[in-house]
């Protein structure tokens, strides 16, 4: 049984931006620690920034609460690949076990292009 569906479509731009300003305070804000060691080793900062901030604002919008919200926060979670390269999630402490306890499946597909990400979330 679907529980939620969440999708999130962000402008690459907006990260250009942000990382212009703030620099890796950024990344410190949207990734968790295992994603902060790839993305120290990326060349394409705002796309793997991108990427992971609208998957984890899609599942977010999937769970019904939004981000910053009853326990979601971004940096625990993270965005994973499978050997295929399916992507996937992985959580961290209080939000692991409110995952486990809720939701029996999620679902994550990402794409982008030169100018935009979108992720697409459903929670069974």
């Amino acid at each position: 049984m679907i529980k939620g569906i969440g999708i999130d479509l962000v402008d690459k731009d907006r990260f250009n931006k942000l990382l212009a300003k703030f620099g890796n305070r950024v990344a410190q804000k949207v990734l968790s620690y295992d994603e902060r060691n790839e993305y120290e080793n990326i060349d394409d900062k705002t796309s793997f920034l991108s990427k992971r901030f609208a998957a984890k604002e899609a599942l977010s919008k999937a769970f019904g609460s939004g981000l910053y919200r009853n326990g979601v926060y971004p940096t625990l979670i993270s965005v994973k690949h499978n050997e295929n390269g399916k992507p996937f999630f992985e959580f961290r402490d209080s939000l692991n076990f409110y995952v486990k306890n809720n939701f029996s499946n999620i679902q994550l597909s990402i794409t982008d292009s030169d100018s935009e990400s979108i992720a697409l979330v459903v929670a069974e």
